[in-house]
């Protein structure tokens, strides 16, 4: 009888267990999809700066619970008028990395908290439009040159540090921001002057270190789901 109290007790102990398993530990469906997207602040750019035509387009494609593939494309045309000179900077550039979620979702939700780094090229022409003549000697005007200078077949290479958000507001849509730090690893210039603005890298300044901010929308397009397991809290 002893015997028979004590198989059961055991029975009764491994059937709870495997139930508050069941209960701490539910599955749920990860989706796994291609997200693209647009920078809104460059879309924007294009109607309240007269000096700035460009667009940026950007995708994501999941490899596992936390790892994306991140790309980045865009083009760019930015006129910039400084003291001693105005020039025209036009081309392209392209992103290339890895974003690593730090956020732990609840069950099905895809927002990310997100870490990572970019290698970033750009292909452009400098124009040398015009510059000043800097006299020392305040009787004489000051001579302004217009050379249209134009330089084409420039490159660019730099790496990004990358931190930002990304929250799904609505099925598969997600807003989310990005700040990005910046460092030129490798540039050729025109002969005259230096490049002072890159496509996709921004403001060029002193120390070959950069920083920038993007603000995005993104659409997920689901491709598969792929079966996980909740961690327990």
């Amino acid at each position: 009888m002893l015997k028979y109290i004590i198989s059961s007790l055991l029975l009764l102990v491994g059937i709870t267990t495997q139930a508050q398993d069941t209960i701490s530990q539910p599955k749920y469906q990860d989706i796994y999809g291609l997200r693209i997207g647009t920078d809104l602040i460059k879309a924007s750019r294009n109607f309240w700066d007269k000096n700035y035509t460009g667009f940026e387009v950007s995708a994501d494609y999941r490899l596992d619970k936390r790892k994306y593939l991140a790309f980045e494309f865009g083009i760019e045309d930015k006129f910039k008028e400084e003291d001693q000179l105005s020039f025209t900077t036009n081309g392209l550039f392209a992103r290339v990395g890895i974003d690593y979620n730090v956020y732990d979702n609840w069950l099905d939700m895809n927002n990310m908290i997100f870490i990572g780094g970019r290698y970033g090229y750009a292909n452009m022409s400098q124009t040398l439009n015009s510059f000043n003549i800097y006299e020392t000697n305040s009787y004489f005007p000051t001579q302004t040159f217009h050379p249209n200078l134009k330089t084409t077949g420039l490159s660019a290479h730099w790496l990004e540090f990358v931190t930002g958000i990304r929250t799904e507001v609505a099925k598969n849509l997600f807003l989310g921001f990005t700040f990005r730090m910046k460092f030129l690893i490798a540039q050729n210039q025109p002969s005259d002057f230096e490049n002072l603005y890159i496509p996709g890298y921004g403001k060029k300044f002193s120390g070959n270190i950069g920083a920038g901010f993007n603000y995005s929308i993104m659409y997920n397009i689901p491709l598969y789901k792929k079966a996980n397991k909740k961690e327990s809290m």
